[in-house]
């Protein structure tokens, strides 16, 4: 007695279960110059402007924290609002965008760490972290009239 040959299914349909295009948004390079490098600018001009204050003499020189929000806003900040932008690309409620934008806002502030954990440097993860939040998140507030909706074709041509 022989054992019957296995039958071939076409599983492939059943796995895949949407491949349909969805809506996503789509930011022009304006909206995330705006959103991203317009905050970044922005913390490091307060920055310079709280060194040349005569809160200076008592607090001592800034520059250091000049060069830490710019590092943090390149080699953090870029990348990660890269990332948030193409994982949130469906997510058509701007509200979250902006929250994603103030989180990586937040994270600026862990960057002092890097710098060295001894002394009262820890305590600049809140000076730093909060404001880069509020402003990324205002900077994607702003951002929200160069975001566009992109609908997909659902006129099919081969009818």
């Amino acid at each position: 007695m022989t054992t019957p040959v296995p039958e071939k299914y076409d599983s492939a349909p059943k796995r895949r279960k949407n491949t349909d295009p969805k809506t996503r948004l789509s930011m022009s390079i304006y909206g995330f110059l705006l959103a991203w490098l317009v905050p970044n600018i922005l913390m490091a001009g307060i920055v310079v402007i709280l060194n040349l204050m005569p809160l200076a003499d008592t607090v001592g020189d800034l520059t250091p924290l000049l060069t830490l929000v710019g590092l943090s806003g390149l080699v953090l900040g870029l990348p990660l609002a890269l990332l948030t932008n193409w994982l949130l690309r469906h997510q058509l409620n701007q509200s979250i965008h902006i929250l994603a934008y103030a989180i990586i806002g937040m994270l600026y502030g862990l960057t002092v760490l890097t710098s060295g954990g001894e002394g009262l440097i820890p305590l600049l993860i809140p000076i730093i972290g909060f404001p880069a939040a509020i402003l990324m998140a205002l900077g994607r507030w702003a951002a929200t009239s160069f975001v566009h909706v992109i609908e997909p074709d659902t006129i099919d041509e081969n009818v």
